[in-house]
């Protein structure tokens, strides 16, 4: 009798055994061992506004940087309209909820009437308006591609990341270096609102996102340096801190955000919004947490962050940034 119940136990324990070893692993844990895919593009040799030294050389070095990563990359320098859009295309036709999906861009960006768009190198200096001072959708799609379909694709990935390092300034700047127009065919002395940068840009949520972390360059009503390096101070010290071992994303942009304060004597301050619901580290070790982490905004922004604020400190004697700004 007692050598059957032996036997028993014995199955018993062979066959949860068996059970652990093909279980799919946790949520928690998947996205440590999730596909890596990144859009990354860099764009200095403008035709029509100021040209930018530093995002080619940016792009090109974390491309190189994520491919040691473990991410598979698709890269653009220099890209015009029709490049960008295809490599998007591409791009969103790649991630799936098995993914982390990351995005970088540097370069030019504005924000026209609170909507956001970075700006390929053919970007004319004057995009059309309605009679109303409106910006046409068709217009300004042709000119400039939106953030909103930059941001698509990752609503589908596992987890989405954002690196902008936009917003430039440069040593040839004169004013605010950049010449965008809009002008009303209708109207011709009609003012729009055009502001370098973007602001907070909204997530919709879908079934399978685990939400997207964005961090920016800079703090909104800002403008990031280009660098007197090869590097922007932001993406310098990106690639600085980016393959520390074992720090989760939310303290690799602490470290970012510290050097970059360092760099530009407080005037620059890396801004980011965070929506995770899990902890993701590009190189984890056995001590690197698994946990759910919840909804946050970290260092500031407004729409798409949700729950509580924690906010980045304060250039010295400066304001608080508002939600729609100059800075990426």
């Amino acid at each position: 009798m007692l050598d059957r119940t032996y036997r028993v136990l014995l199955a018993l324990l062979f066959v949860c055994a068996a059970t652990f070893a093909v279980a799919p692993p946790s949520h928690a844990q998947s996205a440590l061992t999730a596909k890596r895919i990144a859009l990354v593009i860099g764009n200095s040799g403008y035709q029509s506004i100021t040209e930018l030294t530093n995002p080619k050389n940016d792009a090109t070095d974390i491309a190189a940087k994520l491919k040691t990563l473990k991410f598979e990359v698709l890269l653009a320098t220099d890209a015009n309209h029709a490049k960008m859009s295809a490599l998007l295309d591409e791009f969103k036709a790649k991630v799936t909820r098995e993914h982390v999906a990351l995005v970088f861009y540097a370069g030019h960006g504005v924000t026209v009437n609170r909507e956001s768009f970075i700006l390929p190198i053919d970007t004319p200096d004057a995009i059309e308006v309605d009679d109303k001072g409106e910006l046409r959708g068709d217009a300004a799609n042709r000119a400039m591609i939106s953030m909103a379909s930059v941001l698509a694709p990752l609503e589908s990935a596992k987890i989405g990341i954002v690196f902008l390092d936009a917003c430039r300034n440069s040593a040839t700047d004169v004013g605010l270096g950049m010449t965008v127009r809009m002008v009303s065919l209708g109207q011709p002395t009609r003012s729009v609102p055009v502001v370098r940068g973007t602001g907070s840009m909204e997530i919709k949520p879908s079934a399978y996102s685990a939400g997207v972390f964005r961090a920016y360059a800079t703090q909104l009503n800002n403008v990031a340096s280009d660098g007197a390096g090869r590097n922007s101070p932001f993406t310098k010290a990106l690639l600085k801190h980016i393959d520390t071992k074992g720090i989760i994303i939310q303290e690799l942009m602490i470290r970012v955000r510290k050097s970059v304060m360092q760099e530009t004597q407080n005037m620059q301050i890396p801004w980011e919004e965070a929506a995770l619901n899990e902890s993701f580290a590009f190189v984890p070790d056995a001590s690197t947490p698994t946990r759910v982490v919840p909804r946050q905004i970290t260092g500031g922004g407004g729409g798409g962050g949700g729950g509580g604020a924690t906010a980045a400190p304060r250039p010295a004697g400066g304001k608080a940034p508002s939600t729609v700004g100059t800075g990426f």
